[in-house]
């Protein structure tokens, strides 16, 4: 057989492994989620974000399903603050766990954020699932201290009024993200 056949062949297996590792992944989470996928924030809207909130450093900032980890990098780069990710995709943990390996500051668990104390959080950024929305801002108003900044990607907090509302130029579809104090 020709080269090129087992080059496309391998790829094409390759691809199959990691979508059937991926379908997996998000069923094994499936019932804590609620049907939430892992997709990353785009670098745009995170940008938007960091230039909208600031936090002091040496401040936490808590990620909720911190995915592959984006936003925690980005904002430790942008305000050296200490941050933690909550992720329980396993492929997620494992590939933010890969690009934040040797950043100081930067603290990863697999672990769902549901059963987390937030209380010393500073400032929780998400973007989740609608479904887990009113659950999350009971949680929310219970731990964290006035003055917390809060930011919502897509999906608002239930009974809380937001501070703002950022719309980001070159965002997909005009999402909006919802920024809170407590």
């Amino acid at each position: 057989m020709a080269p090129w056949i087992w080059l496309t062949l391998g790829i094409a297996g390759a691809l199959f492994v990691f979508k059937m590792a991926y379908i997996l992944a998000v069923a094994l989470v499936l019932p804590r989620t609620r049907g939430a996928l892992w997709v990353s924030t785009s670098r745009t809207r995170i940008a938007a974000v960091l230039d909208a909130v600031s936090m002091r450093p040496g401040e936490l900032l808590v990620d909720l399903g911190c995915g592959d980890g984006r936003v925690l990098r980005m904002a430790r780069r942008r305000w050296s603050v200490r941050v933690r990710g909550y992720e329980l995709n396993p492929l997620a943990f494992l590939k933010a766990r890969l690009l934040c390996l040797g950043r100081a500051g930067i603290e990863l668990r697999r672990a769902d954020f549901f059963t987390a104390d937030l209380s010393q959080a500073d400032g929780v950024f998400c973007y989740l699932f609608p479904d887990v929305m009113g659950d999350l801002a009971r949680k929310l108003v219970q731990e964290l201290r006035p003055g917390c900044l809060i930011v919502s990607c897509n999906f608002a907090l239930p009974d809380l009024e937001p501070r703002r509302v950022l719309r980001p130029a070159g965002s997909l579809h005009n999402d909006p993200i919802y920024i809170y104090r407590l």
